[in-house]
């Protein structure tokens, strides 16, 4: 009996058990190297919230988070060939999710090493709002309606002497309120 009990439990470490779910996310996609503008917020800039299919596992909503900063390149066109679109990758910030104690979400990005690329011609405040807009639009797209409403607060980390103006895109916002 000791050695099918240790069988059982043996093979049962041994399974896996993970849900791969695919997910509309939202990134804040920098358009340079193209000729395009887009209008955001009354000013015209080469950058804009677009959506891509992503496969997703582990802890939700801090995957999700997560995933709106996830690496993003634009296939190659003829004369197109930016390695990287994502402006949180461009700009070096990180983006963090962590449910809090009253099952609520807690939203972090970290400027510490942020850094404005050459190449994008963007000010971090514009950047930091489509992340925003990416971030509530990638929320919303997924959460269910019939859950209880999704509280979320979002923090600005690693705040300098130079980006403490940006301390006012922090605050609270709330998903599926009836």
């Amino acid at each position: 009996m000791q050695i099918i009990s240790f069988l059982f439990l043996a093979t049962m470490t041994l399974s896996w058990g993970t849900t791969l779910e695919v997910f509309r996310i939202f990134h804040p996609l920098s358009l340079h190297g193209t000729d395009v503008d887009y209008e955001f917020e009354g000013e015209t800039i080469q950058a804009r919230v677009l959506s891509r299919p992503m496969v997703l596992s582990g802890a939700l909503p801090e995957e999700l988070v997560s995933a709106v900063g996830a690496s993003y390149r634009m296939p190659p066109a003829l004369n197109y060939t930016e390695r990287e679109c994502n402006l949180l990758q461009l700009y070096r910030l990180e983006l963090k999710g962590e449910m809090t104690g009253n099952a609520d979400l807690k939203v972090i990005i970290d400027l510490s090493a942020s850094e404005v690329p050459k190449e994008v011609v963007l000010p971090l405040r514009t950047v930091l709002k489509l992340t925003i807009s990416a971030l509530k639009q990638t929320l919303k797209d997924s959460h269910l309606i019939e859950n209880r409403p999704l509280k979320v607060t979002l923090e600005l980390a690693g705040l300098t002497e130079k980006t403490r103006s940006l301390r006012d895109l922090a605050g609270r916002f709330e998903l599926g309120d009836r």
